[in-house]
């Protein structure tokens, strides 16, 4: 994904329940972890998540970030009406067994923890940000790399 002329590669999982969406552009969210972000995204922002959320951290130094910071509603096991900080990318491609795919109305969502314990996925993709005539269903493991 690029942000600002930065890039970073992601391994991500196919998480079928992901079914998050900006709730203003409907675009699709791709959640990836906070510490794969730190080579796009300035580290002040990132550990200020929940207060740039609230409303208690003003992110003026940095307004080129600003038009691109989505709020997202989500509900999960255990969180009810949870918020996550998304933003939105110039771009992200999609590398899916080996077939390339940009796409351009996508929204990033930072998630604070870490997806698995072993760090071998670092981002979450859901099902319809795969090609339609994908046959894709379920959650197996492919090569998605963001």
């Amino acid at each position: 994904m690029d942000i600002n002329g930065k890039k970073v590669n992601i391994h991500a999982i196919i998480d079928s329940g992901n079914l998050l969406k900006d709730p203003i552009t409907g675009a699709s969210v791709i959640v990836v972890e906070r510490a794969k972000l730190e080579e796009i995204i300035e580290k002040n922002i990132l550990d200020n998540l929940q207060n740039i959320i609230t409303g208690e951290y003003q992110v003026l130094e940095n307004e080129e970030y600003i038009s691109k910071f989505r709020l997202i509603p989500f509900s999960s096991l255990g969180k009810q009406n949870g918020m996550l900080l998304g933003f939105k990318p110039d771009f992200a491609e999609v590398e899916i067994d080996g077939i390339n795919r940009k796409l351009e109305n996508i929204v990033i969502g930072i998630y604070e923890k870490s997806i698995t314990k072993n760090q071998e996925y670092t981002g979450l993709v859901g099902l319809d940000i795969l090609d339609e005539r994908s046959n894709l269903k379920n959650e197996y493991t492919r090569n998605i790399k963001i």
